[in-house]
């Protein structure tokens, strides 16, 4: 496979799928509906007659008035053209086909024309989000349908979705025609995926995984590469490059080395190559080199890993079950232990409705320091959560404090802080000095509120988490009394707006 020239302009973020209404494989067949729509090339009602002549003549039979039946027939028809120019086929007018659409009608057979028209799907409708969000589902456990996979576009790959659509099934029912998946289930074909429209699953799920930091390099790598031709490249002309066009983006410049170069060098992504002399020091010393992988992959077309935040290596494990997850906790093994935290704190976070956001986030934003989760909410209003997760027998109030901090730095509205032991009394006292006093409040998520949540599920731990919210709500009301001794403003006796008195500390 040859390289691909480099892209033009920066990342794409795709926010919806085409609405296909009545163009899809169960109403139309394609190869007769390019040939109509080209016939009446010209006139918007011509081609919408002759798509109901050729598909919906037969339809609302059930109507008895003939003008009735018609003008349903029309609407039909109207639709299927409609549908067909969100998927690229015809002009936006309604008087003919598109480049693409007199490309397909000229296909040499039939599988050629699907081919074409997945090839225009996966790369530029979103198909390829589609495919990848099927693939993480399944490595995941989480059953493929119409309702889950939904919710999986709309929560996980930032895509917006009409209530109760199927366009996102009518999208898989045309790449279906082209052998990307088969004719009923989910088993997406990798092969299929490459010939048609060269691009792999594979590279991307290794791409979301990366950090923007490391994105940015790779694409100024990659173009510096194919437009100048150079092989091996000063580490510090493409860090150079990256600050020049995206800013200061490196958290920690003085730690590119570990945070940039060594992780895309690493076998289990090998974008790049990385050489250093042994005189060489600081993490901008030593040359680099993009990888055939790097090369010949469009990074534009890749999904973007920034809304996302769960690495590719932990999606997989989302749906271990929780009773492994916590004997996983016990384990002797540092990795298994630190992936059952990881995966505790996703759990937790998912079945709070929230969405994680970033995971292991380190740098200049948290002085260094490493936060297990931060996850975002909309539900009334906007909110950011941190979550700490240790696995240790007791937990002092160094580690809220330091929480604390980081929620001011990250501009966070909620720490909480789990443990699988206990919390020591000056850790509640900081909490609730914390809520009386700031905007900040901290929920402590102990041993056996997590016990209770294993036995239970998700019901039980909204169900702490609504408790703490009403005591946190008793320990904050007082900072709306404007003046103590009068309970009210312009000396009023009577007490604030919202019910009565607030409670005593």
């Amino acid at each position: 496979m040859s390289p691909k020239p480099p892209e033009e302009g920066g990342d794409r973020r795709l926010t919806r799928l085409p609405e296909a209404n009545e163009f899809s494989p169960g109403q139309i067949d394609l190869p007769d509906f390019l040939v109509a729509v080209n016939r009446a090339e010209g006139d918007r009602d011509r081609i919408v007659e002759a798509v109901r002549r050729s598909f919906f003549a037969d339809a609302a039979a059930s109507r008895s008035d003939p003008e009735e039946r018609l003008q349903q027939q029309r609407t039909r028809a109207y639709n299927a053209v409609l549908g067909a120019s969100k998927y690229g086929l015809v002009a936006g007018d309604f008087v003919g086909l598109t480049a693409l659409g007199v490309e397909a009608l000229d296909a040499e057979s039939d599988d050629e024309l699907y081919r074409l028209l997945a090839r225009h799907i996966i790369r530029d409708l979103g198909g390829f989000e589609v495919l990848v969000a099927v693939k993480e589902m399944q490595a995941a456990g989480i059953e493929v349908n119409k309702s889950s996979l939904q919710e999986y576009l709309e929560r996980f790959a930032g895509l917006e979705l009409p209530r109760a659509t199927t366009h996102h099934m009518k999208l898989l029912q045309w790449l279906r025609k082209a052998g990307v998946l088969p004719g009923r289930g989910y088993v997406v074909s990798d092969s299929a995926v490459r010939e048609i429209a060269d691009l792999s699953i594979d590279d991307a799920e290794t791409w979301v995984a990366l950090t923007r930091e490391q994105t940015a390099f790779l694409r100024v790598l990659r173009r510096m590469t194919l437009v100048e031709g150079q092989d091996q490249i000063p580490a510090k002309m493409i860090i150079d490059s990256v600050v020049t066009e995206y800013g200061p983006i490196f958290e920690r410049p003085d730690q590119l080395s570990a945070s940039v170069l060594k992780p895309l060098a690493s076998p289990g992504n090998a974008w790049i190559t990385h050489t250093i002399s042994s005189s060489g020091r600081g993490g901008k010393s030593g040359f680099v080199s993009a990888t055939p992988k790097l090369l010949e992959v469009e990074v534009d077309l890749l999904p973007e890993g920034d809304g996302l935040g769960i690495p590719a290596d932990l999606k997989s494990k989302l749906r271990t079950p929780i009773d492994q997850v916590y004997e996983d906790l016990k384990s002797p093994d540092t990795y298994v232990k630190g992936v059952a935290l990881e995966l505790l704190a996703l759990r937790m976070a998912l079945d709070l409705t929230l969405v994680p956001i970033r995971l292991r986030e380190r740098g200049l934003t948290t002085g260094g320091a490493e936060v297990d989760l931060i996850a975002e909410g909309a539900h009334l209003h906007f909110s950011r959560w941190l979550l700490q997760c240790k696995n240790t027998a007791s937990v002092g109030v160094a580690a809220l404090a330091k929480e604390v901090g980081m929620a001011v730095l990250l501009k966070a509205h909620v720490v909480v802080m789990v443990t699988t032991g206990k919390f020591s009394a000056s850790v509640h006292s900081y909490a609730n000095e914390l809520a009386a006093t700031g905007s900040l409040q901290a929920v402590l998520v102990d041993g056996a509120t997590l016990d209770s949540y294993r036995r239970s599920g998700p019901k039980a731990l909204r169900g702490f988490f609504h408790d703490y919210a009403g005591e946190t709500l008793a320990l904050k009301r007082p900072q709306v009394v404007i003046d103590a001794g009068s309970g009210g403003p312009e000396g009023s006796s009577e007490p604030p707006l919202g019910g009565s008195r607030a409670p005593k500390i």
